[in-house]
């Protein structure tokens, strides 16, 4: 009995933590006529003679070959998008490619009275990649698709 209600809190907590929740249901009543279990029979004779660690084992199988599955899935996005693997990187479209410096160079000097900095910036830019984010107000700074 004890067997019964664990293999069901099992199930019900990865049934509600699943998008598929219909598919996990239907793979706890395979595992569980595969054993032997009747739920035709009455109630006292309904746990008689089933391996309830079996039916166990037929439904971590089951989940299991599911993970994999979505794990793969994971995989083939990452391979296909890697700027998904660092956090905040999942909209920038220059993801991978060269950046434009809008600055010749800059400098740094100390002098008697403490440091003098400067830059020197480009007269133009040529169109390349820059950062987009939700501040950027260029021409076609929010174009996203990558």
């Amino acid at each position: 009995m004890e067997g019964l209600k664990l293999l069901i809190t099992a199930g019900a907590i990865l049934a509600s933590t699943s998008a598929s929740a219909d598919l996990n249901n239907q793979a706890m009543k395979h595992c569980l006529d595969s054993v032997g279990y009747d739920r035709n029979a009455s109630v006292e004779n309904r746990f008689e003679g089933v391996d309830f660690a079996a039916a166990a084992s037929c439904y971590h199988a089951y989940n299991s070959n599911i993970y994999q599955q979505q794990v793969a899935n994971l995989r083939e996005l990452l391979a296909a998008n890697p700027r998904y693997r660092f956090p905040g990187q999942s909209l920038n479209s220059c993801w991978g490619k060269p950046r434009e410096m809008p600055f010749e160079s800059a400098t740094i000097s100390a002098n008697q009275f403490g440091f003098t900095a400067g830059v020197s910036y480009k007269d133009t830019m040529p169109a390349g990649c820059y950062e987009n984010g939700p501040w950027d107000n260029r021409e076609g700074s929010h174009d996203y698709d990558g």
